[in-house]
């Protein structure tokens, strides 16, 4: 197991430890009643537990087997900056052009950066997902999201 692969374990089941101790001080509640504690402690959970699969699988994995982090790649920094870079755009852009509009670009610009595709790829992609996220949160769920100038 690479050095780096180990420190960065380490550093989320520390995160994982640190959330579910620190959620034990609020309400947990039941799973029909959550408290305002029960999502820090699930994601504490499964911080831990993705944390120790990782271990076990750096341990396990011969080097030939082992994932090329994205920083290791050629242009890996720029792709981690541009996805970086999007997230942060479209958040300042969230209220004004609304929930679905700002998702659909989400979608299409972070496969834009992804690599290579086609554009009927991309664009169909962005629109079914949009329009799976309308459906569950819009018409099955009941969620206000913010509409934008579109109104959609």
């Amino acid at each position: 197991m690479k050095y780096a692969h180990f420190i960065s374990v380490i550093f989320w089941l520390a995160v994982g430890l640190l959330l579910s101790l620190w959620s034990l001080s609020y309400n947990i509640g039941t799973l029909t009643q959550p408290g305002p504690g029960f999502y820090p402690l699930g994601l504490g959970i499964l911080l831990i537990f993705f944390s120790l699969v990782l271990l076990g699988q750096g341990i396990r994995s011969s080097p030939e087997t082992r994932q090329v982090l994205p920083f290791s790649i050629s242009g890996g920094w720029k792709r981690v900056a541009y996805a970086v870079l999007i997230l942060l755009l479209l958040t300042f852009f969230f209220e004004t052009i609304g929930y679905l509009l700002t998702f659909f670009l989400l979608i299409m610009l972070l496969m834009v950066g992804a690599g290579p595709q086609s554009w009927k790829r991309i664009l169909l992609v962005a629109f079914f997902s949009a329009l799976g996220v309308y459906l569950v949160f819009v018409l099955l769920l009941q969620q206000p999201l913010p509409r934008g100038f579109l109104g959609v």
